[in-house]
């Protein structure tokens, strides 16, 4: 198995702290947000580890893994940097956002999931979101079960019967379903990639969401299994959630959310 981390994103709402570091590169809790991960799946026994950079690439640096770079002017978003990352589809994978952290626990049920294509989805994130954002209403987006599979998600702000879970930024790919989900790729990308068109929730093909192409494979019949996880895990997306997380370490609540159940030595 393999993990590829997807590190190319602008940050443009962490503008404070990211015009001159990548945010991946922001510390939290002492290292950062790429040395978190790359730690995590050591300690889970992932060694083969690959970075797709982007956005000043040659400041993210860490060490034993392996990058693979887009051209910084290329637009695209999440999908566009794993296929970039083809060549290394080779093996099971496990893929990450650059801009969260988790603990050992979570990747552990995604290597244990026994799934074709599956999601780290958290079934209890409310309380998080709540003391995140003040409210489970806002900046929400879709994820509905039917027992274990997911048949649909990524629609912003739905009816609060539409969220079963939360989608995490983690997801399995395993081996075998490479040749599916390659060929459907190749079938969007060939019908839509030089279309200005609105592409499921995203503003086009090339800019694809990860949530979008995963809900195109979903209506080509693959399989998604939700991958079920509660709390451990932190997304860095504003200046806010960065700044609360430091307030939330300094307070000592933080393990309200992440840090308690960690197999490894504790980050707080």
């Amino acid at each position: 198995m393999k993990a590829i981390i997807i590190a190319g994103g602008l940050g443009t709402r962490l503008y404070k702290y990211t015009k001159d570091v990548p945010k991946g590169m922001l510390t939290v809790l002492g290292k950062s947000l790429l040395q978190h991960q790359v730690d995590c799946f050591r300690n889970c026994g992932i060694s083969n580890i690959v970075i797709v950079r982007k956005h000043l690439a040659d400041k993210i640096s860490i060490k034993c893994v392996r990058y693979i770079d887009e051209d910084p002017a290329s637009e695209g978003n999440m999908v566009r940097g794993l296929f970039h990352a083809r060549g290394e589809f080779d093996d099971d994978i496990i893929m990450t956002y650059g801009d969260i952290i988790f603990e050992d626990k979570v990747i552990r049920e995604a290597i244990d999931a026994p799934c074709g294509v599956g999601c780290v989805v958290d079934l209890n994130w409310r309380d998080y979101w709540i003391a995140r954002s003040g409210s489970d209403t806002e900046d929400t987006e879709s994820l509905v079960l039917e027992g274990k599979k997911i048949i649909s998600l990524g629609v912003p702000n739905p009816e609060p019967e539409k969220i079963d879970g939360r989608y995490v930024g983690i997801v399995k790919f395993s081996k075998s379903a490479f040749s599916q989900v390659e060929a459907i790729f190749d079938r969007q990308k060939k019908l839509f990639w030089d279309k200005e068109v609105k592409w499921y929730q995203s503003k086009n093909f090339k800019k694809a969401y990860m949530t979008d192409f995963l809900q195109c494979l979903i209506d080509n019949a693959v399989a998604i299994e939700a991958i079920p996880t509660s709390h451990g895990w932190l997304e860095f997306d504003t200046n806010e959630d960065y700044e609360r997380v430091a307030k939330w370490a300094e307070e000592g609540t933080l393990h309200r959310f992440y840090g308690l159940s960690n197999d490894s030595s504790s980050p707080l």
